[in-house]
């Protein structure tokens, strides 16, 4: 993907709208390209395509979608989270925290809109690079282009059935005629969705030169096609024993092929030392020249670092998350806590007070925020040195799909198979890159129980916990135990569509 971020123009943007009006006068300069002769070789292929790429995590609108609108939507609905102080002043975000959000939130038009947009760019690939010629591109070329903007049209609709109850398929280009359309039941979205990633998976590559780095692989949609999978079989429990298997199935051919493996150094996949690692599958990048006018940077650590490091402190943890992280007890190898605790999080222990390692950043946790601080604060996103901080802007990728989530999706799927054996082996894996031992359990409720522990350990702030507390049957009691009141789970386990569409598509009742 870095190759193609290079090549977006801005001519597309104009060449290529998301929608059209009647009322317009149309009138065109012979040489003037538009969207019905803009496709005309490789070069204008690949450059369609970056336009897909450009609404990937909602980073298209910056502010409000990637920097704050995604964060706020992923982390603040999870039960191990407090919001900082600063949030307080942003009604959208608390709405959000508290479950009193209304089909008016903005961050819910902001992650429908630029997904939608993303699905438009898409289809507009879909349906026009797959009628170039030979002469105009080579087939090859042309099908992998097509199956890479097959894969993102799912991830889009994906990322939609995660945050919404209702969700429009959107299968081709959006005209003045074809704007109003209704949600689809739930299991046609979901058969869409599986459909575009297995297709995907079928013309991939297995892997891109160093100049394409980032782009969608045969394993990227085939770890996608088996989340989805996991996921359905959260909402359809009559079928969940199929879908499970399936999601087995599009696991074992990554995993049995060798080409992924867990990387010793856990926090540098997130402060900018090894981006891109051999536990990457898929990770949105940031660009750290400006070579080919390309240019693309965060400031996500200042959204989670300490008011004492320099950030705004949007987001903390809270003491029942540390309580899950220590639940194991001091028998890593080490003879500390399981080193995800440590790797995940700041707060006053021993382990980061001793003034021998100065692990907070050259310093101890009570030099930095004073001894009587009982704050979690997140290591997630944080710069490797504090000096990040005086930077507006650092070039920090963000992993979204990794080889860890792997292994631990696929134990899930064996165990739910019948093949707990085998599921322990995975989770053993991931363990033991945190210093643990293997595990001791037998049973399939023990390895159920297990895997839902790991995947805290693992994953927080990565924006799975409100979905996998779902899937599991267990945003309820989780809520609860949280002090998170307002929840109802009839009303909140899904979003409702934004007022905006609501207003816009007259098929939406």
């Amino acid at each position: 993907m870095k190759n193609i971020s290079k090549i977006i123009v801005l001519s597309l943007l104009a060449v290529i709208s998301f929608s059209c009006s009647e009322d317009f006068l149309v009138e065109k300069s012979p040489d003037m390209l538009a969207s019905e002769n803009f496709w005309r070789n490789q070069s204008d292929a690949e450059a369609g395509l970056a336009t897909v790429y450009s609404q990937l995590e909602s980073s298209a609108k910056y502010w409000e979608g990637f920097q704050e609108g995604r964060q706020v939507m992923k982390q603040y609905r999870s039960d191990y989270v407090l919001y900082g102080a600063d949030a307080a002043n942003y009604a959208s975000w608390t709405d959000i925290y508290n479950f009193t959000y209304t089909f008016g939130n903005p961050n819910l038009y902001y992650i429908w809109s630029i997904n939608y947009a993303g699905i438009n760019y898409a289809n507009q690939v879909i349906n026009n690079v797959s009628k170039m010629t030979e002469e105009q591109i080579d087939t090859e070329i042309r099908d992998e282009i097509v199956g890479e903007a097959r894969f993102l049209r799912a991830y889009y609709h994906f990322e939609l059935l995660q945050f919404f109850g209702d969700v429009i398929i959107r299968d081709e280009e959006i005209f003045g005629d074809n704007i109003n359309k209704a949600p689809s039941p739930r299991e046609d979205v979901w058969d869409f969705v599986i459909r575009d990633f297995s297709d995907a998976a079928n013309v991939l590559v297995r892997k891109h030169d160093e100049l394409n780095t980032g782009r969608a692989t045969k394993y990227t949609a085939l770890a996608y096609l088996g989340k989805a999978y996991m996921y359905r079989a959260g909402e359809e429990e009559n079928l969940a024993a199929e879908y499970f298997q399936k999601a087995a199935d599009a696991f074992k051919v990554i995993v049995d092929d060798n080409y992924y493996s867990l990387i010793s150094d856990y926090l540098s996949m997130w402060d900018g030392t090894a981006p891109n690692s051999p536990e990457s599958i898929f990770e949105f990048q940031m660009t750290p020249s400006e070579d080919n006018g390309a240019y693309y940077k965060f400031v996500l650590y200042y959204f989670y670092g300490a008011n004492e490091f320099g950030g705004w402190e949007e987001i903390l943890g809270t003491q029942s998350l540390i309580d899950e992280m220590k639940k194991e007890g001091q028998i890593a190898n080490d003879g500390n806590y399981d080193h995800r605790l440590y790797w995940n999080c700041y707060f006053n222990d021993p382990y980061f007070n001793d003034p021998e390692t100065n692990m907070v950043y050259g310093k101890t946790y009570n030099d930095w925020f004073g001894s009587g601080n009982d704050k979690v604060y997140f290591r997630k996103y944080l710069p490797s040195d504090v000096g990040g901080f005086d930077v507006w802007g650092l070039a920090l990728n963000v992993p979204l799909m990794r080889y860890a989530d792997v292994l631990l999706m696929y134990a899930e799927a064996l165990n739910e198979t019948g093949n707990t054996t085998k599921a322990i082996s995975m989770i053993n894996q991931v363990r033991n890159r945190a210093g643990m031992p293997d595990l001791t359990i037998t049973s399939p409720e023990e390895v159920r129980e297990q895997i839902k522990h790991e995947r805290v350990m693992e994953f927080t702030l990565e924006g799975c916990r409100f979905f996998d507390l779902r899937r599991w049957g267990d945003l309820e009691k989780a809520m609860q135990g949280a002090g998170r009141t307002n929840f109802s789970l009839a009303e909140h386990s899904y979003m409702p569509i934004p007022e905006a569409e609501v207003n816009a598509n007259s098929a939406i009742e």
